[in-house]
């Protein structure tokens, strides 16, 4: 088989690359990358058959699947943090329809309200998942 122009190498390449991000598998990155590398390779003349070209594009592919695909996968897998970032803590809060108002901000609540007129002060301990959190009366 007769050397292949590197611009087809390329090409294969980048196509490659390209459905990686259609499927995410972390399969064909590596193996387009291993195109990429052999079109460069190939630029400089360095092959003297096809068959050597694509052998060597897949070797180098697929030892880069073998090393880098689990890297890959736990970088994108990558749980963020669960802590919710929480500038609110607790104060004094108002009554207002059947929500606490505390900086400007209204807050759902667990908590009965039935006992509280609109306009009553309530001490909100904390703020968990968006609900105020009132302290025991």
């Amino acid at each position: 088989m007769e050397v292949i122009d590197w611009f087809y190498l390329l090409a294969i390449g980048i196509l490659m690359i390209g459905l990686e991000s259609l499927i995410f598998s972390f399969f064909l990155v590596w193996l387009g990358v291993g195109f990429v590398i052999v079109a460069g390779l190939s630029y400089f003349g360095l092959f003297d058959s096809g068959i050597a070209q694509i052998a060597t594009a897949m070797s180098i592919g697929l030892i880069l699947v073998f090393a880098l695909r689990k890297w890959s996968m736990n970088m994108i897998n990558k749980t963020g943090d669960d802590t919710e970032d929480n500038p609110h803590k607790g104060g004094i809060g108002i009554v207002d329809k059947g929500t606490i108002k505390m900086d400007g901000t209204f807050w759902q609540t667990n908590a009965d309200l039935s006992a509280y007129k609109d306009g009553d002060k309530v001490e909100v301990v904390d703020i968990v998942n968006n609900r105020a959190i009132l302290a025991k009366k």
